[in-house]
This record gives C-alpha cells, structure tokens and sequence, in this order.
C-alpha cells in the first residue's frame, strides 16, 4: 500500500499543482513573491547571523563556557548533559531550525550521538524571540499577551525537558577541538548557512503554493487560516492579524500555530538533519504535545 501511494498518489499530486499553476498563473506568481518577501524580511534576519555566529562560538570552543557557567543549573533541574545545555541556551535565543542545525553540526563533529540528538531535539524547539515577539506585537497590538503567550511557548518546552529528566545521556570525554583560523571558519559557514537558508527558503515557498492551492476550494477565512498556520506557521500568522473572529479564538490559534510550529518546519529540521540520520519521533510527538498544552493553558488564563 505504502508502494502504491509512493508510486500514483505523489505523481498525480504533482501533476495536478501543475494543473493548478497553468490555471491560476498570476495567483500563484504572486504567491511566490509574498513567500520570498516574508523569508527575506522576518525569517533570513533572525536565521543568518545566528548560524554564522553558532559556527564562530563553536570553532572558539563557547561550548566549554557555557558548561562551566551553566550547566550545574540546568543538570539539576532537568539532568541535562553539557551538549543538552548549550543546544537548549542557544536555542532559546536563536529559535528553530537553527537547532537543528547546531545539533546537526553537533553529531557531525561527534560531540553528540544520534540517539542523544534525537531527545534533544524535541525540547530545544523554540521560535526565534525576535520573530514571534514582532509577529505577536503585530496581531495583538498588546505588548501583555505578547509577553504571556511568549511565556507559554517557553514554559512548556521547559516541562517537556522535564519528562525527559531520568533520560540516560551517554558521557563524552572533556576535551578541545582544533580551532581554525577565523577566515576559514567563517568561510565554512557561510557556505553552510547558504546551503540551509535556501533550503528553508525553498521549503516556505512550497508550503506557500500548497496552501494556495488548497484554499482555492474553499471560502472558509476561518479554515483556511487554520490550515496555512498548521502547515506554514509564518502564513498563518500573517493571515490571522487580519482575520476578524473571537479575541480568546485568535489566542488559541496562535498558541497552536507556534508550538506546533507547521509542517513547514518540521520539514526543515527534516532536511536539514536527514544527513546525520537523527531520528525525527520525538520531535514530531513533543510538538503536538506542545501544541495542545499551549493552547489550553491559554484557553484557561484568558
């Protein structure tokens, strides 16, 4: 069965959309372009800096910084192994993908293994603070619930660092890497980020086209903004600050919206990881997990 899908379904999706763009050709150039605009103006800014300075910090050993400085703290609390607790401080000011692009770089350089990687990955999943906090600002116009979805988002990656306390982390031996010259460093990286930045890039513009043409069938403001947030989180947000519906409604959607954080980067970490083999199950769960957490802490507290 899995063969049969594989073999007709796909082909026929893709010669359909090829149906769809001859037929609605301004409509889909057009949304190609909003794609382009919204990556180039809310998501390469926060993505591109952090990537290249994660390869900085990593090649002048920040690693062994932060484990000094931090580790102690987040060992006890959630029995982090030192990797976990540089992923998870970099991730929460960085945001997602770039976590699994650090932990992606992390398994290349064995610094972490796979199976270590695959835990960590689940619970570093954070929207870039800069992003969601302008994108909430927009919708809301109330610094305040801004603030407290914000507050959400973390705190339930937080409980879901904490379900995976009593995870046995395998111990790797202390010690430095060689450090290349500062040219060479940032040369590798920019190539690297590149490479990535496209990739997301090109993910974005395809969810876009998907969500096009599926909302072509349906006249549902509601449903349609509901289902471009659960595929391209970026969309849907920029789909809901216009969409007129009940103020607690618009708090739920964005709670789900952002912690589910659409198929749209769930596919990015995918590719991005896919090289290195890490196992993609508890991310995918922990989402979902999120998500529905989210979205009921907010239905309570608003």
């Amino acid at each position: 069965m899995k063969t049969f899908f594989k073999n007709n379904l796909y082909p026929c999706f893709a010669l359909f959309f090829i149906y769809l763009l001859f037929l609605k050709n301004t409509l889909f150039k057009q949304c190609i372009i909003n794609g382009s605009i919204l990556f180039f103006e809310n998501v390469f800014p926060s993505l591109f800096p952090m990537f290249i300075i994660n390869d900085i910090l990593m090649n002048y050993n920040f690693f062994y910084f932060i484990e000094k400085t931090f580790h102690k703290f987040f060992k006890k609390i959630f029995n982090f192994s030192p990797t976990a607790s540089y992923v998870f401080i970099m991730s929460m000011f960085s945001g997602t993908p770039t976590n699994a692009y650090i932990i992606s770089n992390l398994v290349k350089e064995k610094r972490l293994t796979k199976e270590d990687a695959s835990v960590i990955l689940s619970y570093s999943c954070f929207l870039n603070p800069l992003f969601l906090y302008n994108m909430l600002n927009a919708i809301f116009l109330d610094k305040r619930i801004t603030i407290k979805i914000m507050i959400i988002h973390y705190s339930v990656n937080f409980l879901i660092a904490l379900f995976f306390r009593k995870y046995p982390y395998e111990k790797k031996k202390d010690k430095q890497f060689k450090m290349d010259s500062f040219s060479l460093v940032l040369s590798k990286s920019l190539k690297r980020s590149a490479d990535t930045l496209f990739l997301v890039l090109g993910t974005i513009l395809f969810y876009f086209i998907i969500c096009e043409g599926i909302t072509i069938f349906f006249h549902s403001s509601i449903f349609n903004c509901f289902l471009n947030g659960i595929l391209e989180t970026t969309g849907g947000l920029a789909k809901l600050k216009f969409l007129n519906i009940n103020f607690q409604l618009k708090q739920i959607f964005v709670c789900i919206f952002i912690n589910f954080t659409g198929f749209s980067i769930h596919s990015q970490i995918k590719n991005i990881t896919n090289e290195e083999k890490i196992n993609f199950h508890y991310f995918f769960l922990a989402r979902i997990v999120h998500a529905l957490l989210s979205a009921s802490i907010a239905m309570i507290i608003s």
